[in-house]
């Protein structure tokens, strides 16, 4: 009972009706200013030009060890969303020797608890601010303003005013004929579309956080991301999540490939044959066509399932569906990518995002640093070429 009161006033600051919080009044004075510099910039985003707000990053916030802060919400460009929708930094205090002394283990034990605690304070935040500055957008565009739901791609398209081009065999380039995005840019398309996802996983995150306690980094690393915002996960959270992702993949084009070749062999991370699989999975037609197990198989090599494993019918009856509606989403983030500058204009965050997001899993596996950034960026310069 002592731990969960502890937790209620370290958490005293949210209003108990989530997502609607209530923050100190220095942090909703700061929301309103940059929520001002994101309504200019979608507003300028309809013109020739594209004037660049000033910065306003939020200050960090000064606990040791953890070196977490609020990040900036401005739209400093066209394709890259806001840091404030990415997890904040966690840096805990090195680990002790097993023979240090007791007090010395309970003092660093508490650190990492903080370090923790500032973690996800400045998640939570950047959550807050995120759907605030989201809001204007929104209404901008139709969409609901108080349902945290993730916009439908056709609400980003324009429709073009010329006349409906004949029937081609290929529905895609058909529809692309049809529709022309330029409602938005990527940053402010991603920046509605993470505070949406975010926004519906804030009341189970924070329960947990309440009756948990410092005890709640294991139990969110065993409920996985279903329950965690993407500005609360911690580095060792979305190794897991990747390493799952992995596995997942493997298996589901061991099968694709044993079902159409009878080979049960892996085509190989990043290779060209794996490519060209994952985008046959995000054609509308194939879509169409394909059946129950093959969707399933689709569903899981892009993390849409668990795993391909479950019978034929809830492929056709309730994952086909999930595949259209991301196939639609990938399809929009690849145009607005591409008018956005393309790859080259992506920071090297946003291109781990973008990778795993098109099912990149492992592509960089066993690379690290700047290396495994060029070889992620290759593959997705790869696929930018594929979907057009």
């Amino acid at each position: 009972m002592a731990s969960i009161c502890i937790q209620r006033a370290r958490l005293s600051q949210f209003h108990p009706q989530l997502p609607y919080l209530i923050l100190p009044p220095r942090l909703n004075h700061s929301h309103n200013h940059f929520n001002l510099h994101l309504h200019l910039r979608y507003a300028s985003s309809k013109g020739k030009s594209h004037a660049r707000p000033p910065s306003s990053a939020q200050p960090a916030e000064k606990r040791v060890p953890s070196t977490s802060s609020t990040a900036t919400t401005t739209l400093a460009d066209d394709i890259n969303p806001p840091p404030s929708t990415r997890p904040a930094d966690l840096v805990v205090p090195e680990s002790l020797p097993p023979s240090a002394p007791a007090a010395d283990k309970l003092k660093y034990y508490i650190a990492v608890g903080r370090a923790y605690v500032s973690f996800y304070k400045t998640g939570l935040k950047n959550v807050y601010h995120n759907y605030r500055a989201s809001l204007p957008i929104r209404r901008s565009l139709g969409i609901p303003s108080y349902l945290p739901t993730s916009p439908p791609p056709n609400l980003f398209y324009a429709k073009s005013k010329s006349k409906s081009p004949k029937s081609d065999s290929n529905s895609k380039s058909t529809e692309k004929a049809l529709l022309e995005a330029t409602r938005t840019t990527r940053s402010t398309f991603q920046l509605l579309h993470r505070a949406a996802h975010d926004v519906r996983r804030m009341i189970p995150f924070t329960l947990i956080l309440i009756i948990c306690g410092e005890l709640s980094p294991f139990v969110l690393l065993a409920l996985g991301s279903a329950v965690t915002p993407y500005t609360c996960r911690f580095p060792r959270q979305l190794e897991k999540y990747r390493r799952q992702g992995i596995v997942r993949k493997r298996a589901a084009l061991s099968a694709h490939s044993a079902a159409a070749s009878g080979s049960i062999t892996h085509p190989g991370f990043g290779s060209d044959e794996e490519m060209q699989v994952l985008a046959r999975f995000v054609r509308r037609d194939w879509i169409a066509r394909a059946s129950g197990e093959e969707i399933l198989r689709a569903c899981a090599a892009l993390g849409l399932a668990k795993t391909h494993v479950r019978p034929g019918w809830m492929g056709g009856l309730l994952y086909r569906r999930r595949l259209k509606a991301y196939a639609e989403y990938l399809a929009l983030d690849d145009e607005l990518m591409r008018k956005g500058g393309g790859v080259s204009a992506l920071e090297g965050a946003e291109i781990t995002v973008a990778v795993e997001e098109r099912g990149g899993y492992g592509v960089a596996d066993g690379e690290e640093g700047w290396e495994a950034e060029r070889v992620r960026r290759r593959w997705l310069e790869k696929w930018l070429s594929r979907s057009k």
